[in-house]
């Protein structure tokens, strides 16, 4: 799974129809904390072909997300697209 979007790079410009994955789900909690979070690793490319080469595009807004979480959420990849779709940056990106 992927997402298309556009991807706001460094200096204030943007790729049209870049590509989006998410590269590491995690659950994490602090040390003496009750408050449980969820962290999502985004890699962006210029496209489904620069992908596969491993080409990526330096992208810092689109890099990484802390989420909250409860022990009941889900944690899979499907479930971090899902939060990360609720973001303002990502309400225009489409599944490809």
């Amino acid at each position: 799974m992927a997402l298309q979007m556009n991807i706001p790079l460094p200096g204030g410009i943007e790729h049209a129809d870049g590509y989006v994955r998410v590269t590491d789900c995690r659950v994490c909690k602090k040390d003496d904390a009750d408050d449980w979070f969820m962290m999502v690793d985004v890699a962006a490319y210029k496209d489904a072909d620069a992908r596969s080469k491993g080409k990526r595009l330096v992208a810092p807004e689109v890099d990484k997300f802390k989420f909250a979480y409860s022990v009941d959420d889900g944690a899979s990849p499907a479930d971090a697209y899902a939060n990360l779709k609720t973001l303002d940056l990502f309400s225009s990106a489409t599944d490809v």
